[in-house]
């Protein structure tokens, strides 16, 4: 490990079991506590990798951390949410968002400012931020049904239930899984939701889907296999391809920022562990070794000692 000359970036797997955040190297795993002696459950990172989020539950009130790669941990206090606070999701070094319950009614909130930034009597969750900032998406079930907004305007299928994964204004649109014909299936669209494409249509549940790094492929779980296997797919639909293949459960697959490995969760062991392969379902390494169920896999990269081991950031 080098000192604050560092002038490389790595990349780390983050990760909890239910009650405290782990993290990891995928070349050389040797898996520690991120913040000792202090609770941390679902960890987010921001597209590029440089920014994570995550819930402390272990005093009355929840609290939400965040860290930037140039900066040290903060915490954001919410005394008025108590325990009712959800989804955190980093949108820079400075800003997060995330949604909170109050008066019987969920909104999304920013860190900022301080306020809610969706104000309607439904719940509204599960926000997503376009890597430029202009586009807000998130979850809400305002009109009859769970829909995709964006910017206050629904994009989705009124019929169906849809939940958003990942999203890029760019090049990629978005991606979700939806409950559609008595199936739940992959599905892409424009970020205006124009040009929908459905992408599988198995009589199994198709989920938990992520965007590889180049916006070319879609990784996804599925349980057509009366098991859980992970799949890619390319975004036109073609070249179904099948990564794992054996009777455990292998799941919430997460493509790498540089698009070199996808990290994912496995009982195979046991217990239910954090592994990685190679893109093509080759080179299958397990991460951690515990008897605890770990979560989340979430790709963050820093510059190696560079804050040291004080609870801080990277290691």
């Amino acid at each position: 490990m080098c000192l604050t000359s560092c002038n490389y970036e790595n990349l780390y797997l983050v990760y909890d079991d239910g009650k405290y955040l782990y993290i990891s190297e995928a070349d050389n795993p040797k898996p520690s506590l991120l913040l000792p002696n202090i609770h941390g459950i679902s960890p987010d990172a921001s597209p590029n990798g440089e920014a994570l989020s995550f819930i402390s539950d272990e005093s009355s009130d929840r609290l939400i951390g965040t860290w930037h790669i140039h900066s040290n941990l903060q915490w954001d206090i919410h005394p008025e949410f108590g325990q009712f606070i959800f989804n955190p999701t980093p949108l820079n070094r400075s800003t997060h968002l995330f949604s909170a319950l109050s008066s019987q009614y969920m909104d999304i909130y920013s860190s900022v400012q301080k306020k809610n930034i969706t104000n309607f009597r439904s719940m509204d969750f599960e926000p997503s931020i376009s890597p430029n900032g202009n586009l807000l998406a998130f979850t809400s079930n305002r009109i009859s049904n769970t829909d995709i907004y964006t910017n206050e305007r629904p994009l989705s299928d009124r019929q169906a239930i849809e939940k958003v994964k990942e999203w890029d204004i760019t090049q990629r649109g978005i991606t979700y899984n939806t409950y559609r014909d008595h199936n739940i299936d992959i599905f892409i669209s424009n970020v205006d939701g124009r040009n929908p494409l459905r992408l599988t249509s198995a009589r199994a549940m198709d989920h938990q889907p992520d965007w590889s790094h180049d916006g070319d492929w879609i990784v996804f779980s599925s349980l057509r296999h009366n098991n859980s296997e992970i799949f890619i797919i390319r975004k036109d639909g073609n070249e179904l391809k099948r990564l794992t293949n054996n009777q455990y459960q292998d799941e919430e697959p997460s493509w790498s920022p540089d698009g070199n490995l996808i990290a994912f969760t496995s009982d195979r062991s046991g217990s239910k562990n954090i592994y990685t392969m190679n893109p093509d379902g080759t080179n299958q390494i397990q991460i951690t070794n515990t008897l605890s169920d770990l979560h989340s896999p979430t790709w963050i990269k820093c510059n190696p000692g560079i804050f040291g081991k004080v609870s801080k950031t990277c290691p």
